[in-house]
């Protein structure tokens, strides 16, 4: 038993209101007129695997539409990826083996994805689909003219060799990309500005710090710049206090102890008196005590010219830093604290950069190395392919043709050391290549875009997939009208390559040739037909007889007789070459 795609259902899908698709193992084609909605099943079925959803292709007049692929899977032989893929986000398979992808679309945008019904975001669909199914639409021959496009089909067909060296070279580059960030985080952008902030906290700082300034000795200062501004006032003051209350004529002293003596003789008529003289002598006593202190305090008055001026300094250099650095001293030291932070910040960083350069010069150097491995690999995987892909397209009708993987790369001065110059190095390694085709003998090499029609791009488009096919687990494969451009011989050619793919895979083609479309297991015609004002497209299943004239249709013989006859011509061919090829 094999993994394939058993079943498609599409509801209210562009001109499709129902439709319902049993496909088999092997080869399963679609034909039909064109227009008839062929490549819309293509879409739909690429809705069910993640593809991206529009409202346009709502039915018109539904609300809605929907798209359920049912996928039969072999428990014993599902494929790795797939496995991996289902294991790693905690999805079942049913028990009956099925695993169904569905996908609806609402008239106004809404999407809505499942996987056996359970809710999924649209990522989580294609990347489980991604192991289930590749489809490769009308454009796929278009960007098949694209380097970075080759680039991915050289590397798919160097399979897991080449995506473990792609998968490192992608490490070192994102751990360079990290680097480059905290580097320019660090540096702040202009190096020059970076050294002149440095410059300018480390002036603040040490010009701060000289000072040693203490908190609260402003207010210390301002009262001993008081005194000494006020010495000679001062002692002037208190010895003239000291004369008034006990050196001078008449002191206080003296007139007190006076009127004492003079109440206490008055005491002896007045015996009431005596407290009033006692009260005299008491403050006699006291004045005598405050005029010791002051005389004690005028001989501790300093006249020091040479202190205020330091003091006056001192507040001066105070003032100073207060108008650079803030209104107090405590605001000043606060300033100093945020300078302090952000020097050893800026000193660390430049520090880490220096660290930071070091990593990124030794990491440089192990991608680049990394990438010259990867690029040995790929040159030899192109080798290979070149000659894998001669006989192939000889098959195809190209006998002559010579393909070729030229290299080479984009040159950048910041990049690694690379043949003699320097390259940009990504996440996909330093090369750039490019396929070449001589389409016949004779002719030089030539890009795809200018070596080859459209016709001979199919068939190159062709090979690399059937080759690539034969290298990947994917259980089923979609071509939408590979056949583009090529007729004759060559179709049958382009027949028996995909009737060989579909011996190992499930193979979904879109057709337009009667040689390919002989060869199929199972083939389904695609209708449009009108029913009043709507036109619908129907699909169905052939027998073997309505084979037989939509091959005859398709063969456009001009007579029905004709038709028929070469379409069973070519129906016993494709049976002898099934029956050849075992």
């Amino acid at each position: 038993m094999r993994t394939v795609l058993v079943e498609l259902t599409v509801e209210d899908i562009a001109l499709i209101d129902h439709a319902r698709l049993e496909f088999g193992p092997g080869l399963n084609l679609l034909t039909g007129e064109t227009g008839a909605g062929k490549s819309i099943l293509i879409d739909a079925l690429g809705l069910a695997v993640g593809a991206r959803a529009s409202p346009e292709l709502v039915r018109e007049g539904a609300a809605a539409g929907r798209v359920d692929a049912v996928f039969a899977l072999d428990p014993a032989a599902v494929p790795r990826r797939l496995r991996e893929t289902l294991e790693e986000l905690g999805l079942a398979v049913e028990e009956d083996g099925q695993l169904i992808l569905s996908r609806e679309i609402s008239s106004s945008g809404r999407s809505m994805a499942r996987i056996n019904g359970r809710p999924v975001t649209v990522t989580v669909l294609r990347r489980v689909a991604a192991g289930l199914i590749e489809i490769h639409g009308q454009g796929d021959n278009q960007l098949l003219l694209d380097p970075g496009r080759q680039l991915e089909l050289l590397d798919a067909a160097g399979g897991d060799r080449i995506q473990a060296l792609r998968a490192r070279v992608a490490e070192l580059v994102a751990r360079l990309r990290r680097i480059d960030r905290e580097r320019q985080a660090l540096a702040g952008g202009d190096e020059r500005e970076r050294a002149r902030r440095l410059d300018l906290l480390r002036f603040q700082l040490e010009e701060i710090d000289a000072a040693r300034i203490e908190p609260d000795e402003e207010e210390r200062l301002a009262a001993r710049r008081r005194l000494l501004s006020g010495a000679e006032r001062l002692a002037r003051s208190l010895a003239e206090a000291y004369e008034v209350l006990y050196a001078g004529s008449g002191a206080a002293v003296d007139q007190l102890a006076a009127a004492a003596r003079a109440l206490e003789e008055a005491a002896t008529v007045d015996p009431e008196l005596k407290s009033l003289s006692q009260r005299l002598q008491s403050l006699g006593y006291e004045v005598e005590d405050v005029a010791r202190e002051v005389r004690a305090r005028a001989e501790r008055v300093e006249h020091d010219p040479a202190e205020l001026a330091a003091v006056e300094e001192r507040l001066a250099r105070l003032q100073q830093l207060k108008r650079k650095y803030g209104d107090t001293l405590e605001e000043v030291l606060a300033y100093r604290e945020q300078v302090a932070a952000e020097l050893l910040s800026l000193e660390g960083a430049a520090e880490r950069l220096s660290q930071l350069d070091r990593e990124r010069e030794a990491v440089l150097r192990e991608a680049a190395e990394a990438a010259r491995r990867l690029h040995e690999v790929r040159r030899q995987v192109a080798e290979q392919l070149a000659g894998q892909m001669k006989p192939v397209l000889a098959a195809l009708g190209m006998p002559g043709a010579d393909f070729r993987v030229e290299f080479s790369y984009h040159a950048d001065e910041q990049g690694i050391p690379w043949q003699g110059g320097r390259a940009r190095l990504t996440e996909r390694g330093a090369d750039r290549v490019e396929f070449l085709l001589a389409a016949n003998p004779g002719e030089p090499a030539r890009p795809l875009a200018r070596a080859a029609s459209g016709g001979e791009r199919s068939r190159v488009m062709l090979a690399l997939r059937s080759l690539l096919v034969a290298m990947d687990d994917v259980p089923t494969v979609i071509f939408d009208e590979v056949d583009t451009g090529v007729g004759g011989e060559t179709a049958w050619a382009v027949g028996e390559r995909l009737a060989r793919i579909a011996a190992s895979r499930q193979v979904l083609c879109v057709t337009h040739l009667a040689p390919i479309t002989a060869l199929a297991d199972r083939h389904f015609a695609v209708r449009k037909e009108t029913r009043g004002s709507r036109t619908l497209t129907r699909v169905r299943l052939l027998s073997e007889e309505e084979r037989l004239q939509e091959l005859a249709r398709m063969l456009g013989t001009g007579t029905v007789e004709k038709g028929t006859e070469a379409a069973r011509i070519l129906l016993e061919r494709a049976r002898r070459a099934r029956r050849a090829a075992g």
